[in-house]
């Protein structure tokens, strides 16, 4: 990737599968700090899927470009989280937009990429890639052959997207939080995301998509506003699910009522708001219980629970035993 800023700084970026973990947390092997600031978080199953976490921001309004993917055929599936974002494809020849709250599946076949960048905001998005080649043996182990070149003409065809369902963000989360699996996080990491492209699959099928030939510009479909506002809450609450969301206050803070804020977070995430934060802190509760070292009343404290009985009672009733237990089998 090459981006050139309105200030005419030009940088090169090398193909960041070459890159080991340890490279990733701070960044500035992939963006220089003059240019902006990149944290990316990468893993990676024994399928040769991998996984990337991007939150990124440039100093200055920057176009950045790709001049090819590395002589690589690749289907890529980006789940973008809070800003509108456009890529050019092939020199400019196609467009690709994105809201947040949106999942696009597409095909890389060494197209050049590009996409302009505004100054100092916060772009968030993750990502899955795979060869084209992994993908069209995945159709053909799970689908019918008459099935499988169906598949194959849309998305080897076609740029796809779907709504990022509920359940797409809670396997989203379970692999930003695999670590407290151990030694069986690779396992873990490696089923979770077969889950979400199946999910993703499924949107597209089964739910409200927009299919777009490609060559073809796309319209937006939402409005914008509130979706960059939930999303933005959403995030908050799964970094934080221990702080104080009561309806009120969130709305307020959104200025939206309490109704809107409802039907519009569950028409967005399958999941009323309330039990979006409940599942959050259960799932920080048991990584804390899986990292030691805590009694169960500092767990529950830490991850937003006063009442200790309603905390156990809540924890069985997601993971089927009790949060002792739970810590005593780790």
């Amino acid at each position: 990737m090459e981006a050139t800023s309105r200030k005419n700084t030009v940088f090169a970026v090398p193909d960041i599968d070459g890159f080991t973990p340890e490279n990733y947390f701070e960044g500035t092997v992939l963006l220089p700090e003059n240019i902006g600031q990149l944290k990316l978080l990468r893993q990676q199953c024994k399928e040769n899927i991998f996984y990337y976490d991007w939150n990124l921001s440039f100093r200055n309004e920057t176009f950045a470009s790709r001049p090819d993917n590395f002589g690589k055929d690749e289907i890529q599936i980006i789940f973008n989280l809070n800003q509108p974002i456009t890529w050019q494809i092939d020199g400019g020849r196609e467009l690709v937009e994105m809201l947040p709250g949106e999942v696009c599946v597409f095909r890389n076949n060494d197209y050049e990429t590009s996409m302009s960048y505004d100054k100092s905001v916060l772009f968030q998005f993750k990502s899955m890639q795979m060869t084209t080649a992994y993908f069209e043996s995945l159709l053909s182990a799970y689908f019918p052959p008459a099935w499988t070149e169906r598949c194959k003409q849309l998305f080897l065809t076609h740029v796809t997207k779907t709504a990022i369902t509920q359940d797409m963000y809670r396997v989203l989360s379970e692999i930003d939080g695999a670590g407290k699996y151990l030694e069986f996080q690779e396992l873990f990491v490696g089923t979770k995301m077969m889950e979400l492209i199946a999910l993703v699959l499924h949107g597209i099928f089964h739910s409200k998509t927009e299919l777009r030939a490609r060559g073809l510009h796309a319209a937006p479909v939402a409005a914008e506003s509130d979706v960059r506002q939930l999303e933005s809450l959403r995030l908050r609450i799964q970094r934080n699910p221990a702080g104080d969301y009561r309806a009120a206050e969130l709305a307020r803070s959104l200025s939206m009522s309490e109704s809107k804020l409802t039907r519009l977070f569950r028409s967005l995430y399958g999941i009323p708001v309330h039990r979006y934060v409940q599942e959050q802190r259960l799932e920080r509760a048991a990584a804390l219980l899986a990292e030691g070292g805590k009694n169960i009343s500092e767990v529950a404290l830490r991850s937003g629970y006063t009442n200790m009985s309603h905390f156990a009672k809540e924890f069985q009733k997601k993971f089927g035993t009790t949060p002792k237990k739970f810590a005593a089998a780790l």
